[in-house]
């Protein structure tokens, strides 16, 4: 298929989609919520901020087994404190493919996957954007950690959970996936790559008995928060809220409101959005702590 013919696929796709008379039968539109209570979840980059906040919030809700994951073991002691019977610590770099099946190897009872690791882009600001870096490595690097990982980790679990009778998968993007954020494009472009590999996912798992969810994390302390940011949403209750929309079978989750409000902005007025974006790129640039 050549280029004109996928520009002629899309443009007839409006009138393809428009609304049919007949109902959707629940034999090719299953029931997708999912329900904490029970459920065994891997969690990646759990150690800390959203991640922890889901460690805690599962366990919180009646999940039965977590597995906390970290690229670093010197936190598992205190992943395990949370729950000695039910936390169990396992490390996982998501961009090691020898660690994403030796995982996936051992944990065969899992039914819900959050992909929550990220890469938030180079610690040097030139480096994080397209013209000022050196090279494109840390482009690379982020879409690696924020997209491809994700997608592998994926296609690894996805037939763990429906031979485990169905579950859910989480990828947590961002606000930052919705428009580019300059100071950290590279960031930006992982995370809105993040977000059409997730809508694949969905597509092509619909007739199955697994949730696929883009979580849209907005405002939430962590370390990742902008340099003069208050934001009042804890990583516990942005965890709560994503999983009650899970329970009501969501799969598209603005948790603390900005990103839909955000969004809407966009819609409404995509140039003056993106031009009040780069004048505060000139004039007061975001910026965030100094990495560990």
């Amino acid at each position: 298929m050549n280029r004109r013919e996928i520009f002629a696929g899309t443009l007839a796709m409006p009138a393809m989609a428009q609304p049919q008379t007949s109902t959707v039968s629940p034999m090719t539109a299953p029931n997708k919520k999912a329900r904490a209570k029970d459920a065994v979840a891997l969690i990646t980059g759990s150690n800390r901020g959203v991640g922890r906040g889901f460690v805690e919030a599962l366990l919180a809700r009646g999940a039965r087994r977590v597995y906390a994951t970290s690229r670093n073991p010197k936190y598992f002691d205190e992943l395990r404190a949370l729950d000695p019977k039910r936390v169990v610590p396992l490390e996982l770099d998501v961009t090691n493919d020898a660690q994403r099946r030796a995982v996936a190897a051992e944990c065969k009872d899992v039914t819900w996957l959050i992909n929550n690791a990220a890469y938030p882009g180079s610690e040097t600001e030139t480096e994080r954007r397209f013209r000022s870096a050196s090279n494109l490595d840390d482009i690379k690097r982020s879409m690696d950690t924020n997209c491809w990982s994700p997608a592998e980790l994926a296609r690894l679990f996805i037939p763990i959970i429906l031979a485990n009778g169905g579950g859910m998968i989480a990828n947590i993007l961002s606000g930052g996936a919705l428009f580019c954020l300059p100071e950290f494009s590279s960031y930006s472009c992982s995370k809105a790559a993040e977000m059409m590999m997730t809508a694949g996912l969905r597509a092509e798992t619909d007739r199955e008995p697994i949730l696929v969810v883009s979580v849209f994390t907005g405002g939430v302390q962590t370390r990742a928060l902008p340099v003069g940011a208050t934001v009042s949403h804890t990583p516990l209750d942005h965890a709560n809220e994503v999983i009650d929309g899970v329970e009501q079978g969501k799969t598209t989750l603005f948790p603390a409101t900005g990103p839909v409000t955000m969004r809407d902005r966009i819609c409404q007025d995509p140039e003056g959005f993106e031009r009040r974006v780069i004048d505060r790129f000139y004039t007061s640039p975001v910026r965030i702590a100094p990495y560990e």
